[in-house]
């Protein structure tokens, strides 16, 4: 078995296509249905892989962001060095741009300045939603990505926390999620009464399904209560492993499960174990342990080096 690839800070893909193919709700060229696969390019291979596969024909270039990929893809070695194939067809949503080839070398190459919102609530936990705030906003504070955003915004309500004359307020309500690359919803005791608000599905239910959708313990509920988890493994706090399999999903205990676009973490601590997972995936296994040795925490979470989803 080949070892799994160590998790890269995300560049973009470029798909070298002919001049005004139809992408439709979603981009799937004949490749994929010979070989299995749609072949991409890194942006400094990219004029090489039109000279060599697409001589004398009229093309235009896809630029792909890996972050919306809601299928698997890899790195396969070749002679110009790895190349991205893509193992299904591209959403819309992920295709940034088209563009004449000359202006490939113009282009951005690593993707950078990715947002996250994060769902709290009146009632969360609030160590659901630091916990994973706090090593995913260190992707900025310490420099790997000073473009990266994170953005708390609620679910219901302005005070989503509040003990001991201490309050956690949040000023923006359900702002449009499209704005987003990523979701973080936290949990806490009140999920079980939100979970039959049917704006707060509607509104998590928006946000499109190619992209990072995650939830820390009880968040979980409100993904399943929004459509998100049917028929996928997804896990939550012990406790309530039962009220997330009435939602549709595969109920398993574990700290963090990674279904691609969709991630899972338990109870309460595994937030942290979620936010460094998190920061692998958004900007490279190093960057996920150099903010690990920064926290004192012992090891990264199990999975956050792998095969990418």
């Amino acid at each position: 078995m080949n070892a799994p690839q160590a998790r890269l800070h995300p560049r973009w893909m470029f798909h070298v296509a002919p001049a005004g193919a139809p992408l439709g709700d979603a981009y799937a060229p004949p490749s994929l249905a010979t070989e299995g696969f749609v072949h991409a390019s890194y942006r400094d291979a990219v004029a090489t892989s039109a000279r060599l596969h697409h001589a004398g024909q009229d093309v235009e270039v896809l630029r792909i962001d890996p972050l919306r990929l809601d299928v698997p893809w890899h790195d396969a070695a070749t002679p110009r060095g790895p190349m991205p194939h893509v193992h299904g067809p591209i959403p819309r949503d992920a295709v940034a741009e088209v563009l004449p080839l000359a202006d490939v070398a113009r282009a951005p190459d690593r993707r950078d300045g990715a947002r996250i919102a994060f769902v709290a609530f009146e009632g969360m936990t609030l160590l659901d939603l630091v916990g994973v705030l706090d090593p995913i906003s260190r992707i900025a504070s310490m420099g790997f990505d000073p473009t990266l955003a994170c953005d708390v915004v609620s679910a219901r309500g302005r005070v989503a926390w509040s003990l001991g004359g201490a309050r956690f307020e949040v000023d923006r309500e359900r702002p449009p999620l499209d704005e987003y690359d990523a979701v973080v919803v936290a949990g806490g005791l009140s999920t079980r009464a939100l979970v039959h608000d049917r704006d707060v599905a509607a509104w998590l239910a928006a946000f499109p399904s190619n992209r990072l959708t995650t939830s820390v313990c009880t968040g979980a509920l409100l993904l399943g209560a929004a459509g998100k988890l049917r028929g996928r493994r997804a896990t939550t706090i012990a406790s309530a492993l039962d009220l997330l399999a009435a939602h549709g999903a595969h109920a398993v205990r574990e700290r963090v499960v990674d279904e691609g676009q969709i991630v899972t973490a338990g109870g309460v601590t595994s937030g942290l174990d979620l936010g460094l997972h998190l920061v692998a995936r958004l900007a490279g296994d190093e960057t996920a342990a150099a903010i690990a040795r920064q926290m004192e925490m012992r090891a990264l979470v199990s999975g956050a080096a792998g095969q990418r989803p």
